[in-house]
């Protein structure tokens, strides 16, 4: 397998504040403990998603400024909530810091109408630049970016875990799997539009449940609609380490029979290291 690329991680100032790195007795230096994770499994690069919500989080941009600084394989996106965008000088500010890119999150009305009042001239910057928009969200909200993508369709819209399809112990049949992912699939007409194959233990039933068999149906039908060059794997650290090992965030690809190595090779690194390339020129 040749080099990786990690297009999900997290790295927090006092840590994530959930899950097994606030079990009594655990004390994670993120940032040291991704490099060493990194060195292990040939990730040469990572796509830090910035979160700023919350007070414990609420200077994760300017602390993923400093970590692109001090760490080669940091790529941060900018994290923006919709209804107070950025402007174009900030935006510069941040690029010139080493983001390769923003994020944020859409899970309610009021986001989706924000987004919808945002300037041209913020998603036309994005466009120019060959920027990411890291984007949480789910079924009920993905249609909210018709409405930019129609006028920015090289938008390089990446969406986070699969697009969050319903957590379940079972594999869906397959025209179920297509359902559950209507709203995302509608998105793959456009360009610029990616998938990270990430958070799975968020999508089964138990979290641990290992290779997440039941979340395969959704790997295939991404696949068939956005092709291979436009998947992404992340591993979502540190929050997947309450479930998983960090190579069980990968290891399940190999055992998927509808992926060859070559789809593999373009999935867990390639893809997302011709992103950067473009955001970085």
């Amino acid at each position: 397998m040749s080099e990786r690329a990690d297009a999900h991680i997290h790295l927090f100032e006092n840590g994530f504040q959930s899950g097994f790195t606030k079990r009594p007795g655990v004390n994670i230096d993120e940032p040291a403990c991704y490099t060493s994770l990194a060195a292990d499994h040939d990730v040469s690069a990572a796509l830090v998603v910035g979160f700023c919500g919350g007070e414990a989080y609420a200077n994760n941009n300017e602390y993923l400024a400093a970590m692109a600084a001090e760490h080669p394989w940091a790529n941060p996106v900018a994290y923006f909530v919709p209804k107070s965008p950025p402007d174009i000088q900030t935006l510069e500010a941040r690029w010139q810091q080493g983001f390769v890119g923003v994020s944020c999150y859409v899970f309610n009305e009021e986001s989706v109408d924000a987004l919808h009042r945002i300037d041209d001239a913020f998603w036309s910057w994005l466009v120019d630049r060959g920027c990411i928009v890291s984007v949480n969200s789910n079924a009920q909200y993905w249609p909210a970016w018709q409405h930019i993508l129609q006028r920015h369709g090289e938008l390089r819209l990446v969406m986070s875990h699969l697009g969050a399809p319903p957590q379940q112990a079972t594999a869906p049949a397959p025209d179920v799997a297509r359902g559950n992912l209507a709203t995302v699939l509608e998105l793959s007409a456009y360009p610029g539009c990616h998938v990270k194959l990430s958070g799975f233990y968020a999508l089964s039933d138990p979290s641990s449940d290992y290779p997440h068999r039941s979340s395969w149906p959704y790997v295939e039908v991404l696949l068939n609609d956005f092709g291979p060059g436009r998947l992404l794997w992340g591993s979502d650290f540190t929050p997947c380490l309450e479930n998983l090992s960090f190579p069980q965030t990968f290891g399940h690809f190999a055992m998927m029979p509808f992926l060859n190595d070559a789809q593999r090779q373009r999935i867990e690194g390639a893809n997302l290291l011709e992103l950067l390339e473009r955001a970085r020129a």
